[in-house]
C-alpha cells in the first residue's frame, strides 16, 4: 500500500494545480470606471482559504491534544506552514488609464508601473508566467492564477505595442525568442 499512496497523492495533487490553471481560462476579467480588474480566481481562492483553515486547524489539535515530550514542535510546523497559505495568495491585477496596478492583500499601497516605463514583456510558456518589467527594474507577473490572463496579455500588448519575448523551457538549455507586435492581432 506505501508506494500506492505516494503515487495517488502525486496523481491529486496534479489534479489540484490543473483545476486551478483551467480556472483562470473560464473566469473573466471585471470591467470598471476606467480600469480593467484581474482578482484571483475563485479556485485559487478556495484552496489558499481552505489551506489556511487546515493548517490553522491542525496547529489548535496538536496544540491541545496532549503528546510525547519529544514531539514538542509538531504543533509549530503546522503554524509554520499557515504563513505560505496567507502570503501565497496572488495579487488583484489591474490595467488602468495610467498603467499597470498591482495590489496585495497585506499591504495597503498599490504597485504602479505607468505606460511609459514598460522596457519588456516576456512570457514562459513552461510555467505560464507573463512578466511587465520596467525601465527601473520594478516587474508586476501574471502568474496564471488570475482571472483572464489571455485578455491580460492581450490588452498589455496593445496598449504598449511592444514585443513579447517568449521562453520555452528545455530539458538542458532554454529556448527565447521574440514576438513582434502587429497591428491585426
Amino acid at each position: 500500500m506505501g508506494p500506492f499512496r505516494h503515487l495517488l497523492t502525486l496523481v491529486v495533487i496534479a489534479a489540484v494545480f490543473r483545476w486551478l490553471w483551467a480556472s483562470s481560462g473560464t473566469e473573466r476579467a471585471s470591467v470598471e470606471a476606467g480600469r480593467t480588474i484581474f482578482p484571483p480566481t475563485r479556485a485559487v481562492r478556495i484552496l489558499l482559504i481552505t489551506c489556511g483553515l487546515v493548517f490553522s486547524g491542525l496547529f489548535l489539535l496538536f496544540w491541545l491534544v496532549p503528546h510525547k515530550a519529544n514531539e514538542w514542535w509538531v504543533p509549530y510546523l503546522f503554524l509554520g506552514f499557515l504563513p505560505l497559505a496567507l502570503f501565497g495568495y496572488p495579487p488583484v491585477l489591474s490595467i488602468e488609464v495610467e498603467g499597470i496596478g498591482s495590489t496585495v492583500w497585506w499591504r495597503r499601497e498599490k504597485k504602479l508601473i505607468h505606460w511609459e516605463d514598460i522596457a519588456s514583456l516576456h512570457f514562459n510558456t513552461g510555467n505560464n508566467q507573463f512578466v511587465v518589467r520596467a525601465k527601473g527594474g520594478r516587474k508586476i507577473t501574471n502568474a496564471g492564477f488570475n482571472a483572464d490572463q489571455g485578455q491580460f496579455i492581450h490588452d498589455i500588448r496593445e496598449r504598449t505595442r511592444l514585443p513579447l519575448k517568449v521562453t520555452k523551457p528545455g530539458t538542458w538549455k532554454s529556448e527565447t525568442y521574440e514576438v513582434p507586435y502587429e497591428e491585426n492581432e
